[in-house]
């Protein structure tokens, strides 16, 4: 019997979406973990398998004082990181960028607009649907980002470090309803460089 000593470490704010992140990782024969934001430490990120970090979406907004924040050991690890909605603003919020409360809350479809080269969107046509749903959106990015897309309502919807493997998209790739989700998610895990050669059976 053949097991990974690789991982995806996914980190849940308090999405509803969480799982269905592992669901979409595991479909692509990767292994993947799911902790609560709250029990993030040395030990659990110190592991030698892990290979990237997923920062889950959330109810809270970054604005709030009381709200989880980002734990500056999972930058210093120094392995890639995908931030999703509430993950991504958290990003931003890290690195210095703005987050702004929205007038509208932006759930549903929305049509994005990919910018220049993005290695999350290798093999992907320029203009996506894709689910939004969020009451913050990023208004600033930090300066050591790059933007890769925008919605058709000009909030932008997906980050790139310009020189580590940093990455942040507004929307839920993990969701049936953004088109090309799933290739974005496996691109992520290429960029990871995971060997993909988990499957459920292993847990057996």
């Amino acid at each position: 019997m053949k097991f990974t000593i690789n991982k995806i470490l996914v980190i849940d704010y308090g999405s509803q979406y969480t799982q269905l992140i592992a669901r979409r990782i595991r479909e692509l024969q990767t292994y993947c973990e799911v902790i609560p934001f709250h029990k993030v430490n040395k030990k659990n990120l110190s592991d030698k398998s892990l290979c990237g970090i997923i920062l889950s979406g959330g109810p809270n907004s970054v604005k709030d004082k009381k709200s989880p924040k980002l734990d500056g050991k999972i930058i210093d690890r120094g392995v890639p990181i995908l931030g999703i909605c509430y993950g991504m603003q958290l990003i931003c919020n890290k690195f210095g960028g703005k987050i702004a409360k929205s007038r509208l809350r932006e759930y549903g479809h929305s049509i994005i607009t990919t910018k220049g080269k993005s290695v999350l969107f290798e093999k992907i046509k320029t203009k996506n649907q894709v689910w939004m749903s969020h009451g913050d959106h990023v208004e600033q990015k930090p300066d050591e980002f790059t933007t890769t897309s925008l919605s058709n309502n000009k909030i932008i919807s997906s980050i790139e470090h310009k020189n580590k493997k940093i990455f942040g998209l507004q929307f839920h790739p993990e969701v049936t309803h953004t088109d090309f989700g799933l290739k974005i998610i496996e691109n992520f895990i290429n960029v990871c460089g995971v060997e993909r050669n988990w499957n459920a059976d292993d847990i057996l």
